[in-house]
């Protein structure tokens, strides 16, 4: 089950503009390791989490710049700071004191990553509360950027700020373990910190934090003053509307579509668990949203070039109208033909990517590397796989679209597949995702080694030929 942070949207909605975030110093032990991710309490290298109570950090970021409060959408937001005795990832020899001694990290990664801002300008760690080191209190240091266009390469704005704890909660934590092993008491508390003190309103530092069942949450809002990327119009490419699978023109009800175009968005970004709302995917990701048949589509990727989304429920079988909207405006109406049924099936260089279930192998007729799955690049003449497509109809129990859900639901229309041309066994077909199909099938025992067409049918409409492709092997 995805939490959606009710109590942390309903502060982010409340936010106003007031006085600016103080910007302070970086400090000594800033490493730009851009490792995108919300839990930072592991080093990658290794998978071991650094030891201590539980925090999670929600930050809001309100940009001024234009004069009016808005929540920045697109922003990288970095966190980093020590551990329960006060040590940094990522750095040569130094002593954080505390009886801890000299430490060297260089090379580990641990309580460093970043998060990008999506539409309400929020972002969310999974952490540990942070301990102290000599000279400073209990604190984590935060780095706000954000970049001309979606390669992430030409900074447009750098804010840099740290987040400060009530002490009185800090002296609950530090009293605790492992905190609480260190052979003198820290020398530093929010009343004595230079960088605390030294700044003007430091309570803008401040953040919120509730006891949680786990440990503590955190609640912050960040306003700041950055550039950000200048927006042009949307515009969809003619005939730039097609199933994302298959690559063919047109749409289906609750299937996934890809959309072309020039300046669909100004940053590329994926949807993640944080962006569901009661587990239901968003309908505006990255400041873009999608309007098929006068209705909201469900947004699942955004770049300058491409959109994937998945598309409302619709029985309007005719030609309908899509557009895209951005901050700069809303493109002209693009015209697609929406189907009932359209089947496509997902591929990887033209060949379908099968799940073999018996042994957890992904045929992908290259045999290239896939995450969590070892891989082949050919299947057996007999092999019972996978198959994954979108588009094939309505399903015995309907399904709210744009609803992530666990389980398993039938199609409504008996779902026939076919490889080299000759008729392969459907044992079921039905809907296990939003929008994302599995079919069943068994390779025939009669086709010879080499790349054989497949084609999915559901109530007359076959999925393109030439499209999807399975290499099969005897050996």
């Amino acid at each position: 089950m995805v939490s959606s942070h009710p109590s942390f949207l309903e502060i982010a909605d409340a936010a106003t503009c007031g006085a600016q975030t103080p910007q302070v110093t970086e400090g000594p032990y800033w490493v730009d390791e851009k490792l995108n991710r919300s839990d930072i309490r592991t080093d990658p290298s290794t998978g071991v989490a650094r030891q201590g109570t539980p925090l999670t950090l929600n930050v809001t970021v309100i940009n001024s710049n234009s004069g009016s409060c808005v929540p920045l959408s697109g922003a990288w937001v970095d966190i980093w700071h020590c551990d329960a005795i006060g040590i940094y990832s990522d750095e040569s020899t130094y002593n954080p004191g505390g009886g801890t001694g000299n430490v060297n990290t260089q090379g580990q990664k641990f309580l460093r990553g970043y998060q990008v801002t999506d539409d309400n300008g929020q972002v969310s760690f999974t952490t540990i509360y942070p301990g102290w080191y000599s000279g400073r209190t209990i604190h984590v240091h935060a780095r706000i950027r954000t970049w001309k266009d979606s390669t992430d390469t030409t900074e447009l704005g750098d804010f840099v700020t740290q987040f400060f704890f009530d002490d009185a909660i800090n002296n609950v934590v530090l009293a605790q373990s492992p905190y609480n092993t260190r052979t003198s008491a820290r020398d530093t508390t929010n009343a004595t910190d230079n960088i605390y003190n030294g700044a003007t309103n430091s309570s803008l530092m401040l953040a919120a934090v509730t006891q949680t069942s786990a440990g503590y949450a955190a609640t912050i809002t960040v306003d700041v003053s950055l550039l950000t990327p200048s927006v042009s119009a949307p515009s969809i490419t003619a005939g730039g509307i097609a199933n994302a699978a298959s690559g063919a023109a047109g749409v289906a009800p609750a299937s996934w579509i890809s959309i072309y175009g020039t300046n669909l968005a100004a940053t590329t970004r994926t949807m993640t668990s944080a962006d569901l709302v009661e587990n239901t995917m968003p309908t505006k990701l990255g400041g873009v949203s999608v309007q098929i048949d006068g209705q909201a589509a469900f947004v699942y990727y955004v770049s300058a070039t491409q959109i994937n989304v998945l598309s409302p429920a619709d029985s309007n079988a005719a030609a309908v109208s899509v557009t895209v909207a951005n901050s700069a405006g809303t493109s002209s109406a693009a015209s697609a033909t929406l189907q009932a049924i359209q089947p496509g099936l997902f591929v990887l260089s033209k060949y379908v990517r099968a799940v073999r279930p018996s042994d957890n192998i992904i045929v992908n007729g290259t045999g290239a590397a896939e995450s969590g799955y070892s891989s082949s690049a050919a299947a057996k003449p007999g092999d019972v796989l996978e198959l994954y497509g979108t588009g094939l109809g309505p399903t015995q129990t309907s399904v709210d679209a744009g609803l992530v859900f666990t389980g398993a639901y039938e199609t409504t229309n008996p779902v026939t597949v076919t490889i080299g041309g000759i008729q392969a066994p459907v044992s079921w077909a039905g809907l296990v995702g939003p929008g994302l199909y599995q079919i069943n099938v068994t390779v025939p025992t009669s086709l010879s080694d080499g790349d054989h067409e497949v084609v999915a049918s559901v109530a007359g409409i076959n999925s393109p030929s030439s499209v999807a492709l399975l290499k099969t092997a005897s050996s």
